[in-house]
């Protein structure tokens, strides 16, 4: 009898040991997918992690299983941050292991509690019908929680991962995101696991049918949406705007002082030469490319004027605003000037990157990385964050990160922009998927709006982004040039991806009210059969 007991223990404990393997299969290939922006990978990735959630009894295996999962992810997709620390910060190595441990364990607890709200909301019951609800309810807790992280860590890219994002290097499986922002794509990834996962768990081969289907609907209205949308920006599009970037690829290692200024002075000075000697309309630069506050007497900016002037070519950079009331305090902005040099219209930064351009919770708070604090530097939310007015229309301007967060379109109404600017500075990540990453979300957010997206990014890949979703052109090198695009400006209306929001959180409603009532109902039967017992 002993011998039996030993047995069925190491049966169960194996058991166990498989079923978070396939948790932490899932999380290494939802990590890949996203680092590669690889669309095939996700649509399987995530059935392991479902598949060892039909076994589940108690609502603390969810628990566990789901801080594992995060855990394991989190660790994979926030590997950068310790060389990235460490080596920028002027920190020790200890601190950025630290951070990466925090962060990992902040979004394990995340989907520890996600997958909890699911076990204890989902269908108990096996019939088709249920577990087809078990799928919907699934895919929308998971959108529910993402866009909840997105709003609560709009500073922290990092803590806010979308699965969504991997359908976007797909040119039509990227389109439904005009409809339902990254999430409806988010949506229809867990969809096709979960289906997917329960067809193999059930061992009903038609079933694997579904997640077929689902994608292939997924492809065919993504390449319905994308003819359309190209119709309909062509009949609404405005001349074209010739625009030439300035790739400075500066390193961020790379140190404004007297034995090497002149020399990057006079670097920056030849390419606004070659930019302008090409008749652009726009020479566009980079975020924060000069390291020292706006002046109208600076005199950089003067011999910049100089050659614009002669061109009748406006310019566009990144580039500090100082405060009054504080001499250390700084709006991270982007000045759009005439041909002459005189200031035609400004944006300040308002999503600032918690722990790197402010502190932790508020500004006055002294949560910070070393490397920014020790310059008595304080970035502040800036005061101007409208659409900026130019000679073709009003933009909509995003800096860096402002482009991870999906919920900033809301400032700028399609239909009263005609074109969108992204400038960031990628030279911390230049060797990593970040850059990936970044000019991905671009992508999405041009697609969620319908306008073109000009983007020119230090180190990461700049270029433009057709309000169709297509490519127009991509750079990324760590040698400086000049290289010139076209935007054409539109005044297409476009969806608010909040409507798919709303939709998500009515459809769970109605789901959880009708799971609740069978779960009141049965136990009500179970009543009635013991008392007549």
């Amino acid at each position: 009898m002993h011998i039996w007991k030993t047995i069925l223990a190491h049966l169960r404990k194996s058991s166990a040991s498989y079923s978070y393997a396939l948790v932490v299969v899932s999380a290494i290939l939802i990590s890949l997918s996203l680092m590669y922006v690889n669309y095939t990978i996700a649509w399987f990735a995530l059935s392991f992690l479902f598949l060892s959630f039909f076994n589940i009894t108690q609502s603390k295996q969810a628990l566990y299983k789901g801080f594992v999962f995060g855990v394991v992810s989190a660790g994979i997709l926030n590997y950068w941050m310790v060389a990235a620390i460490y080596q920028y910060a002027q920190s020790s190595i200890v601190l950025g292991i630290i951070c990466w441990l925090l962060a990992a364990t902040i979004i394990g607890s995340i989907y520890a509690l996600q997958f909890f709200i699911y076990s204890r909301v989902k269908f108990s019951d096996s019939a088709v019908l249920h577990a087809w609800g078990n799928a919907f309810l699934f895919a929308s807790v998971w959108v529910i929680v993402e866009w909840l992280r997105a709003v609560l860590f709009a500073g922290m890219p990092w803590m806010s991962y979308s699965i969504g994002i991997t359908q976007a290097s797909h040119l039509f499986l990227a389109q439904p995101a005009a409809v339902g922002g990254v999430y409806i794509l988010s949506f229809l990834v867990v969809l096709v696991n979960f289906t997917l996962s329960y067809a193999f768990h059930k061992k009903a081969w038609r079933l694997a049918l579904i997640p077929a289907l689902i994608v292939s609907a997924h492809f065919i209205a993504g390449s319905l949406l994308y003819n359309y949308s190209s119709q309909q920006v062509v009949a609404q599009s405005k001349p074209k705007v010739s625009v030439a970037l300035i790739l400075a690829s500066m390193s961020p290692e790379t140190v404004w002082n007297e034995q090497n200024g002149n020399a990057l002075i006079q670097n920056l000075l030849t390419l606004n030469r070659q930019a302008a000697a090409v008749n652009s309309d726009l020479i566009l630069w980079s975020e924060t490319v000069i390291p020292w506050t706006y002046s109208n007497e600076d005199d950089f900016l003067k011999e910049v004027a100089k050659t614009t002037a002669d061109n009748n070519t406006h310019f566009l950079l990144g580039m500090s605003t100082s405060i009054a009331e504080a001499s250390n305090a700084v709006y991270n902005s982007a000045y759009l000037f005439t041909p002459t040099g005189a200031v035609l219209d400004r944006y300040d930064k308002g999503e600032l990157l918690s722990l790197v351009e402010s502190p932790l919770f508020s500004n006055s708070g002294n949560i910070i990385l070393p490397f920014l604090a020790g310059s008595g530097l304080i970035v502040q939310q800036g005061q101007r964050q409208q659409a900026m007015k130019t000679p073709w229309g009003k933009a909509g301007v995003l800096l860096c990160n402002e482009s991870a967060v999906p919920a900033l379109l809301n400032r700028y109404p399609t239909d009263q922009i005609s074109f969108l600017i992204n400038l960031g500075n990628d030279g911390w990540f230049s060797d990593s998927f970040i850059t990936r990453q970044h000019f991905y979300n671009s992508r999405l957010r041009a697609i969620e709006s319908r306008k073109d997206l000009v983007i020119n990014n230090n180190r990461g890949i700049s270029g433009v982004i057709r309000a169709n979703g297509e490519i127009g052109a991509q750079y990324q090198s760590d040698q400086s040039s000049v290289q010139q695009v076209d935007v054409f400006p539109n005044q297409v209306a476009a969806l608010n991806y909040h409507y798919f929001i709303y939709a998500i959180f009515l459809a769970t409603a109605l789901l959880l009210l009708i799971s609740f009532y069978n779960k009141s109902l049965i136990f009500s039967l179970f009543q009635t059969r013991v008392l007549r017992s």
